[in-house]
């Protein structure tokens, strides 16, 4: 009878060693609390015995505080002592390793991961993934950062770019993210662009032929020519660096991505501005523009520009752009828009006699593409009987 008891308890015990798991290093496994202390905690993973597992072997994600009895984490087996057996457990190795896997996917399928940053070191910023990961300071926007320190706890939307599958180390790039959403962005907003649209945009720089305007993922340009029906030597006479504009899109190129925009155009014509105001023999004092032997462009007001022909003007006189000169207006033409007139004339004409314009200020635009200056527009051709320029 003793006899069988024991072959009975030497069963039961090797059915119970049977059911208790093969355990190694390197094993990820699932593991209930059974046991906190102060600086580690008792983890039973279903081995003969249980393991150990310290808090520096808890990953950033979690607190040793939030933690309590009958919790369950996801451990790796780190270490097995050789000597009497114990397991030492890591819940952010599991974790890392975890997170590697997801990491791999993630760059095989081009798929966007975020993580948060946890520190600054040279070259960039560290982010947490489950694991760390490292993101280059150039990688972290599309213009450059002055203060990283200014990102920590911040989350990132990144990409993977490079992967060390010996050290398990990963580099990764929210710029390219951003790009490629600027580039979705673009391609929509080219989908919707007509020509003759007035759209608002927000003036994003100046440069000596005019000012660009971003139009929502697009920048456009305005020509110095179309900024203002005035003219103009550069666009900080009419914008400035963040105004709110309205254009007109006057042509674009969806393949090359260029647009380029009016900004007189969505303002008031100053020819219907002024066309009751003027009338022959007004003089009035105006600025040349453009200087020819054969004619001077002046601008008698804002936007409205007239021809002095030869022989209304000294040749012999020195005349510059820009410089101001009393004139008397000859012919208007309302229908073609040509003006000519005199200089030679204006005193003829005795000036109580002459009833002078009340010129108002024109509105200043609100807007601003095309990468090439253009040129300045020529006047109209010399009507029959006019001088032509290379008369």
């Amino acid at each position: 009878m003793q006899a069988e008891e024991e072959d009975q308890l030497a069963l039961e015990q090797q059915l119970y060693e049977d059911s208790l798991k093969v355990l190694d290093e390197g094993q990820v496994l699932n593991g209930l609390i059974v046991a906190k202390y102060q600086d580690e905690l008792l983890v039973d993973i279903g081995g003969k015995s249980e393991g150990t597992l310290p808090f520096r072997e808890l990953s950033l994600a979690i607190e040793p505080k939030d933690l309590k009895v009958g919790d369950t984490l996801e451990v790796m087996i780190h270490r097995i002592d050789d000597n009497d057996g114990t397991l030492f457990l890591s819940e952010r190795r599991a974790r890392a390793l975890k997170t590697w896997e997801k990491v791999i996917e993630a760059h095989e399928h081009d798929e966007v991961i975020e993580a948060t940053v946890t520190q600054v070191v040279k070259g960039g910023v560290l982010v947490d993934l489950g694991m760390r990961g490292f993101v280059p300071a150039s990688q972290i926007r599309r213009q450059p950062i002055g203060n990283l320190e200014e990102l920590i706890g911040k989350k990132l939307r990144l990409k993977v770019i490079d992967l060390d599958h010996k050290r398990h180390r990963v580099v990764l790039s929210q710029r390219l993210v951003l790009e490629e959403e600027l580039n979705a962005k673009k391609q929509e907003l080219l989908g919707t662009l007509e020509v003759g649209q007035i759209r608002e945009g927000v003036v994003v720089r100046l440069a000596e032929f005019g000012a660009f305007v971003d139009l929502g993922g697009i920048d456009g340009l305005i020509h110095n020519s179309e900024l203002s029906y005035a003219r103009i030597k550069h666009p900080s006479e009419v914008v400035k660096i963040g105004d709110v504009v309205n254009v007109e899109i006057m042509k674009f190129d969806p393949d090359a991505k260029k647009v380029s925009l009016s900004l007189k155009h969505a303002l008031p014509d100053p020819w219907d501005e002024y066309a009751n105001k003027l009338y022959e023999t007004n003089r009035l004092t105006a600025q040349i523009v453009k200087v020819t032997p054969n004619y001077l462009l002046v601008e008698i007001v804002p936007g409205v520009l007239a021809m002095v022909p030869k022989g209304e003007f000294d040749p012999g006189a020195q005349f510059s752009p820009g410089q101001e000169v009393e004139v008397t207006l000859l012919t208007i033409n309302h229908s073609t828009r040509r003006i000519t007139a005199s200089i030679q004339h204006v005193a003829d004409i005795p000036a109580e006699e002459i009833e002078k314009i009340e010129v108002e200020e024109l509105p200043v635009p609100e807007a601003a593409a095309d990468e090439q200056p253009a040129e300045p527009a020529e006047p109209p051709a010399p009507q029959e009987g006019e001088p032509s320029e290379s008369a």
